[in-house]
């Protein structure tokens, strides 16, 4: 809300207890506005009678004021007498300076006398400047036609008398010339003889008109005396008689006024209001007659837009809240169940984004329609927002198997009624829905708890292929809760020091050490050892894959940098698992080369491994980005090939180093034929695209031999290592230890499904 600010300054509203103006408003609120009026009306009569007394009293002291106006008239004549006297200052002065100089004896002196020159010229020239103002005084007032005739005759002359006599005399009595300003003494003299006459003439008459003035004063004064008693005796009589007329016209109307306000207090919003005369409080009566008739059309309003959806015109969020805590405190003192359906509709953003949202909206209304003939009473059925409604069932049985029959009869009756074909823009729509299904009893839950345990099972009903039910499973609600607890714990694992890189080794036939692959690992203070297959996806979904993948990179190749200037192990590769979702930024090629800059790693020693849904997704997009980095001397391996839907037209256009055969093939190599085949043909396809070939998961020494019968030479696997931190992985480097320890060590040593990632 925007405005002027208030000052600072301004009087509270109301007034506060104990001011002035809220004591009198206190003071008078007791008393009806009629008896308030009667109670002015004879204080206006005393009023008036004091007013006359003094008035009279005023007329006497008017008198007195007129000769206050007649020394008013006399402020001219004085001016002009001021004129006068400083006219003949002027000759004064110049006569003092000359007689200062006056010759002695027979020698005359031509010069005068420094010190009274410049005294006498410093006084002539401040009594030219008052002349001046005086004058300028003057002139500016009104005059009559005899005057203002005498006034600018001498307006000439004065200006004659500067110009010609006072300047020139000035100039002579500072130039010290005593025989000119003689000269100009008797020039100033004779100026002023002559103007003397046209000054008196001018203070003469400004004498006679303030006389005149006076008098005429006087006359209006007793005539003003006269017109001013009989006025006020007259607007006596008047004034009480309007005043009684006041009160009748005033309360009359404000009394039926109060009537109708009572009444619009209590809410009878139709109560009628006549209308008598079109005076103001009639006008006021007729504004509070349409102002009643709006009140009882926006009260309607109100209730309608504050309770119901304005759409499909179902009761909205705001009263579905105060139906389900209703039914909560109901709870309380029973033993029924209620129940809350949550129904969404399924695909309803297709409707929207192909036949526009005027046709979503006009869907939403026949459904709204469908589940209004479905839900009855005691039960309840609202919109809270989009394509979501809510069922309020009420009164159910105290058995639970009883009270979730009839929750389930009606789930399957809203899934019939919203799978009915509907005929949208000259086409038929088949539509369903997903319903979450929350009972609940003795007020074992807040509304917020409820809704969210609704929504739960609506989207487990979404997950389950849709147009279904489901009811809330709490072991499904700690999951989601768990779920993101640690997506917001993972946001500060970066930052916090808790992820680790861990190197599963890869071999060769002879168990000579190729590199190894980098495994990620997280160790949260409180939640422990969290397995990658639990928050890799938490990072996938919340795109927090981004910043992990990328610091993932940078520490490989930092390592592989470090390695680089070791002789016994810069011949190590190492792999790095590539996200989809990191692939497919468009910086990606740009973030690898920087970082093998920054790291000193040699590219060729980088291995980025991809999933086959990855590289099929955008197979161009695939191409380039791989292309740029093989430049570089960057390599790729096909992570779990055979999992997916590769073909060998595609295989072919990709720039990759090796497939890696998925551990699912190796686990039963030895025991199913069909496996052993696979893994045959995989290897035969790697040979015949010039391949490499690594196997995964490789445990046991027969699952070895297997791979080696069918020509695989290169191994990653508990048999030979486990993931393990660098300081370890580096020690087991160092030990290089032979192929049949290499066995009994992973014979011996008990296996951890939770790092199989």
């Amino acid at each position: 809300m925007t405005g002027a600010p208030l000052a600072h300054n301004a009087a509270p509203w109301p007034p506060a207890p104990g001011s002035p103006q809220g004591m009198g408003y206190s003071l008078f609120s007791h008393f009806r506005i009629g008896t308030r009026l009667a109670v002015l009306m004879v204080l206006a009569a005393t009023i008036s009678a004091l007013l006359a007394a003094m008035g009279i009293r005023g007329l006497a002291a008017a008198n007195e004021s007129l000769r206050t106006v007649y020394e008013e008239r006399m402020a001219p004549v004085r001016s002009l007498g001021q004129i006068a006297h400083l006219m003949l200052s002027n000759q004064l002065q110049l006569q003092r300076a000359l007689a200062q100089s006056a010759p002695a004896g027979v020698c005359a002196h031509t010069t005068l006398q420094p010190e009274g020159a410049r005294r006498a010229a410093e006084a002539m020239e401040s009594n030219m400047h008052s002349i001046d103002q005086l004058w300028t005084s003057y002139s500016a007032a009104p005059k009559g036609p005899q005057e203002a005739l005498l006034a600018e005759r001498f307006t000439q002359q004065r200006t004659g008398y500067r110009e010609d006599a006072i300047k020139p005399a000035i100039a002579a009595l500072r130039g010290l010339d005593y025989t000119e300003a003689l000269r100009l003494a008797d020039a100033a003299r004779k100026v002023y003889e002559r103007d003397s006459p046209d000054i008196q003439a001018l203070i003469d008459l400004q004498f006679e008109q303030a006389h005149t003035t006076y008098e005429t004063g006087v006359q209006r004064y007793a005539q003003m005396r006269q017109w001013a008693i009989g006025a006020l005796l007259a607007s006596m009589a008047l004034l009480g008689f309007l005043g009684t007329m006041l009160i009748r016209s005033i309360v009359r109307p404000l009394r039926q006024a109060r009537a109708v306000f009572r009444k619009i207090a209590a809410g009878q919003l139709n109560s009628p209001i006549v209308v008598q005369g079109d005076d103001e409080i009639s006008s006021l009566l007729m504004e509070l007659r349409t102002m009643q008739s709006r009140l009882l059309a926006n009260e309607q309003a109100i209730h309608q837009l504050a309770y119901f959806d304005p759409l499909t015109r179902l009761p909205n969020r705001h009263l579905l809240r105060e139906r389900i805590q209703a039914a909560l405190d109901a709870s309380s003192a029973d033993e029924e169940h209620r129940a809350l359906l949550l129904l969404d509709l399924d695909n309803f953003k297709i409707v929207n984004d192909t036949l526009g949202h005027e046709v979503g909206d006009q869907y939403l209304v026949e459904i709204a329609q469908r589940l209004r003939g479905t839900v009855l009473a005691p039960h309840s059925v609202a919109r809270i927002g989009g394509d979501e409604f809510v069922v309020l069932m009420d009164h159910l049985p105290a058995d639970e198997a009883e009270a979730l029959a009839q929750t389930e009869a009606l789930a399957r009756q809203l899934l019939a009624a919203t799978a009915r074909p509907c005929l949208l823009k000259e086409q038929v729509h088949h539509g369903s829905a997903s319903i979450g299904i929350c009972l609940f009893r003795h007020k074992d839950a807040s509304i917020h708890e409820l809704l969210k345990r609704a929504d739960t099972a609506m989207y487990q009903a979404k997950y389950a292929g849709r147009n279904s039910y489901r009811l809330f499973d709490p072991a499904l609600q700690a999951d989601l809760e768990t779920r993101a607890a640690l997506e917001t714990a993972l946001r500060d694992a970066i930052g916090e020091g808790q992820l680790a890189l861990h190197f599963q080794a890869q071999v060769d036939h002879d168990g000579h050490a190729l590199g190894a692959e980098v495994l990620l690992r997280w160790e949260h203070p409180a939640y422990g050892h969290v397995p990658p297959a639990q928050f890799i996806p938490i990072a996938e979904a919340s795109g927090l894959i981004l910043p992990i993948g990328e610091w993932v990179l940078q520490q490989a190749c930092v390592q592989l940098g470090a390695w680089a200037g070791e002789p016994q192990n810069q011949h190590l590769d190492l792999a790095v698992n590539v996200s989809a979702r990191q692939f497919r930024q468009p910086d990606f090629v740009h973030q690898v080369c920087q970082t093998l800059q920054q790291s000193g790693a040699p590219p060729t020693r980088l291995v980025l491994e991809l999933t086959e849904s990855l590289v099929l997704d955008d197979i161009a997009d695939t191409v380039t980005k791989m292309q740029a980095l093989r430049r570089h001397g960057v390599r790729f391996a096909l992570d779990d090939f055979g999992t997916g839907y590769s073909s060998l037209a595609h295989l072919r256009h990709l720039p990759l180093h090796q497939l890696k055969i998925d551990r699912s093939f190796v686990q039963d190599i030895v025991t199913e034929p069909g496996d052993a085949a696979i893994v045959q043909t995989i290897i035969g396809m790697a040979r015949n695209l010039g391949l490499s070939v690594i196997a995964e998961g490789v445990e046991t020494p027969a699952q070895r031999h297997a791979l080696q019968r069918l020509d695989c030479t290169v191994f990653q696997g508990f048999l030979f290592a486990r993931p393990q931190p660098l300081s370890a992985f580096e020690a087991w480097l160092a030990q290089r230890p032979t192929p049949i320890s290499l066995f009994a060590t992973a014979i011996a040593a008990p296996l951890n499904p939770s790092e199989f990632s």
